[in-house]
């Protein structure tokens, strides 16, 4: 899986590494974005809290990942 240099700036930001990005991803559970263009909103949780990573239609590449809420996935 590759990240995208918007998705490595965000890892920066959020101190995290992208080989923790991609561990947690594994076992997060996976939504449809449709506002996206078929790109896939994955959900995961990772430092005690929800977190989303926004993919490639393939799955093969990380676009942003970001720390959320839970009332924002309501």
């Amino acid at each position: 899986m590759q990240f995208s240099q918007h998705a490595l700036e965000k890892c920066a930001l959020y101190g995290i590494t992208p080989g923790l990005v991609r561990d947690a991803l594994a076992e997060g559970e996976t939504f449809l974005d449709l506002n996206r263009g078929g790109c896939r909103a994955r959900v995961f949780e990772f430092l005690d809290r929800p977190w989303v990573a926004v993919l490639t239609p393939d799955d093969a590449k990380v676009i942003p990942v970001y720390p959320t809420d839970q009332r924002t996935l309501r």
